[in-house]
């Protein structure tokens, strides 16, 4: 079956299809969603096969480990954990990377594009710290990835499952110098889909600061010379409650093959959600902390090489599959996600939004009301 056959919800977007093409007949095409597709030009396609060959969402193209061991752990450096999400390991491991004359990929986000990039150099590991709850655009990158590990320089690549799996099934085989750091991902939603939200914040002005997370707090900020936006808690803001919520994912993330516990990437990295305090061991870590999971022995090497920049508490693979759903478990499409692909964008990104999730909305005035009332009778 042709990739441009699927339905969109064995599609994940990660453009290995159109990377892999000796044709280059495949082009990657936004929807009304502003999701990417492949897009087939048959009259100079072979039906060679080798896009089917590589799609991350065919069961015979994957391959998954289960965790090895997991840690709590979270960066030493006080500068640079404050900067980053959770507990700023990714950070530490595209560091040394780039200490070893290695190339870092990750996501970065300029204003509002958000987008996998190139990095080897320390001074630009910053646009690579902090999440970005947003489907990034890695079209053109596989190639690179592949020029780079020709030349014998470590890389490292750090994005979400299917992005990883992705580039695994594109180079066929996976040198010893290649690296894979694979996300515990929520599900993404589309960057139209963000850009929708910020163009009715902004008003026409240009976002070029954008951010989702201060340590383990969610909230949303966009900013420019001219404005500043900031809604905390998320729930205040369209796009962060939808998101959280997992009405405005891509239709493939519902039935995600990664989110579990077996992982694709030498390293699967997170927020370590449940973890039980010993002995107040991690009182000092109240900024987050990220969970890492080494699934190959190439894993287990890379957080070695580190540890010494890292504070590590080793804890069982169960505890920390227990304590985030993405490792046991796709988001369950709602009615709600249904109601707002009905809405949008028919109408705008918000109001979508807030009509889809009018039963929450509306328990929470009911909530706030009754607090109202019940402040007033003891006044």
């Amino acid at each position: 079956m042709s990739v441009s056959n699927k339905k969109k919800s064995e599609c994940c977007g990660c453009n290995a299809c159109a990377e892999i093409c000796p044709k280059h007949c495949i082009s990657m095409v936004e929807d009304a969603k502003g999701f990417l597709y492949p897009k087939v030009d048959h009259s100079v396609c072979v039906e060679c096969g080798v896009c089917e060959k590589v799609c991350p969402f065919d069961a015979s193209n994957l391959t998954l480990r289960h965790p090895l061991k997991a840690y709590a752990a979270w960066n030493k450096n006080r500068e640079e954990y404050l900067a980053s999400s959770s507990g700023g390991a990714a950070y530490v491991f595209s560091d040394y990377i780039i200490r070893q004359n290695g190339v870092v990929y990750g996501c970065a986000a300029a204003g509002m594009d958000v987008r996998h990039v190139r990095v080897d150099h320390i001074d630009q590991l910053p646009c690579l710290q902090g999440s970005k709850y947003v489907q990034s655009d890695v079209r053109g990158l596989f190639a690179q990835v592949a020029n780079d590990l020709k030349s014998q320089r470590q890389v490292l690549f750090i994005g979400t499952p299917c992005q990883v799996a992705g580039l695994k099934n594109y180079l066929r085989k996976v040198p010893p110098h290649l690296y894979l750091v694979d996300l515990i991902c929520h599900g993404v939603p589309s960057s139209k889909m963000l850009q929708s939200h910020a163009s009715l914040i902004a008003r026409g002005r240009k976002v070029t600061h954008l951010s989702f997370r201060r340590g383990s707090e969610y909230r949303i900020e966009l900013r420019s010379e001219t404005f500043h936006y900031e809604r905390s808690p998320y729930y205040k803001d369209a796009y962060m409650r939808s998101f959280m919520t997992g009405i405005i994912d891509r239709p493939s993330c519902y039935h995600c093959p990664f989110a579990t516990s077996n992982r694709v990437g030498d390293v699967t990295i997170g927020d370590f959600w449940g973890l039980r305090d010993v002995e107040g061991k991690l009182s000092e870590a109240h900024n987050g902390i990220s969970v890492l999971l080494p699934c190959t022995e190439k894993g287990k090497k890379l957080i070695h090489a580190v540890a010494d920049k890292l504070v590590l508490h080793e804890r069982s693979v169960d505890e920390a599959v227990a304590g985030n759903t993405q490792l046991r478990h796709p988001m369950p499409r709602t009615s709600r996600s249904r109601v707002f692909n009905l809405l949008w964008p028919l109408f705008p990104f918000d109001v979508a939004v807030w009509f889809s999730l009018s039963d929450q909305v509306a328990i929470g005035l009911k909530r706030r009301g009754i607090r109202y009332l019940s402040n007033g009778f003891r006044k």
